[in-house]
């Protein structure tokens, strides 16, 4: 790993320790008709994991080649 990914994902899991600690009440989380009330630190971890996930998961995504790229009549 290069020392910049290094130093970056360090910088991010500082600030998110940070905002986590600082951020310790509890808060109510509303669902359509579920109501939670949870950590806003569980909130905070739960949120950036899920962001991390779908960042991963759309980074990985199978792209479609630009040679299968057929253009339509208004496109050529």
């Amino acid at each position: 790993m290069s020392r910049f990914k290094q130093f970056l994902f360090m910088f991010i899991a500082v600030v998110l320790l940070i905002v986590m600690v600082q951020n310790a009440q509890k808060v109510t989380f509303r669902f359509l008709n579920w109501q939670y009330e949870v950590s806003q630190l569980l909130m905070v971890l739960i949120v950036f994991v899920l962001a991390f996930v779908l960042g991963f998961a759309t980074a990985k995504w199978p792209r479609r080649k630009q040679d299968d790229f057929t253009p339509t009549p208004t496109q050529r």
